[in-house]
């Protein structure tokens, strides 16, 4: 009886060892066949980005522009990649200088969606025949048609300059850009940088290019309360750190 009981032990043991060496076996094979899986979707076109959707602009030459910009994301990266290359994308189109709250979405599926918020122009010039916009963030780019509400820029010889005026535009007070008619490029050898603006109530502003976004900003330029003194023929000269108001000579 006693070699009987001692048997049946030593089988229920070899089971039980067996058992465990089966479910030891089950999991490597589970946890190698999850790994070679997941190896399998990295490596494959699964996870790839296929498409890029730009929602926000309703041209299609711009649309295009703005996808050739991205073309270098499309084939190599994964959407894996592109989580944490979102940053990269806002920058590609910031860099454009034509938009503004750009928003990136990506799908697991290789899709990327880009939002954007197209900046409106406030100036037009005419360069060698050209005709530019230029807006707030110092884009400038070519234009067929040319909006009537725009503020005429003339006599720029660059381009380069136009992008520094429009950057230095987007801290000027409303008020003296709704009554700009015309910004004049008038630099000479004492300041090679010097800037006119042509008001439409015949006032005008003269000063360096490089002072614009400071020196007539909406706290620093009172413009209406100056026309209450003097609402015509005035020139507003900013000469170094002084403001010079004078009479306007015909």
């Amino acid at each position: 009886m006693m070699d009987e009981y001692r048997d049946n032990q030593v089988k229920k043991l070899m089971m039980k060892r067996r058992k465990k060496k089966r479910i030891k076996v089950i999991r490597l094979f589970f946890v190698l066949g999850i790994i070679g899986f997941v190896f399998f979707i990295l490596l494959s076109d699964i996870m790839k980005i296929k498409t890029i959707h730009v929602i926000g602009v309703n041209d299609a030459e711009l649309e295009q522009q703005i996808s050739e910009q991205l073309s270098g994301y499309m084939g190599d990266y994964t959407w894996i990649d592109m989580l944490f290359s979102k940053d990269n994308i806002v920058q590609d189109i910031e860099e454009m200088k034509r938009f503004e709250n750009v928003l990136v979405e990506i799908d697991f599926m290789g899709n990327i969606q880009v939002h954007v918020q197209e900046v409106q122009p406030l100036c037009y010039a005419k360069i060698q025949n050209k005709n530019y916009l230029i807006n707030k963030l110092g884009g400038v780019y070519q234009t067929k048609q040319i909006p009537s509400s725009l503020i005429q820029c003339s006599d720029f010889q660059s381009t380069e300059m136009l992008s520094q005026l429009g950057h230095s535009l987007h801290n000027v007070s409303d008020i003296v850009l709704n009554e700009t008619s015309e910004i004049h490029y008038c630099g000479d050898r004492y300041d090679k940088d010097l800037i006119e603006f042509y008001m439409y109530d015949h006032n005008f502003i003269k000063i360096n290019i490089s002072q614009i976004d400071q020196r007539l900003s909406e706290d620093s330029f009172h413009y209406a309360a100056y026309k209450l003194k003097k609402p015509q023929n005035t020139i507003y000269s900013f000469e170094g750190k002084y403001m010079y108001i004078k009479k306007y000579e015909k």
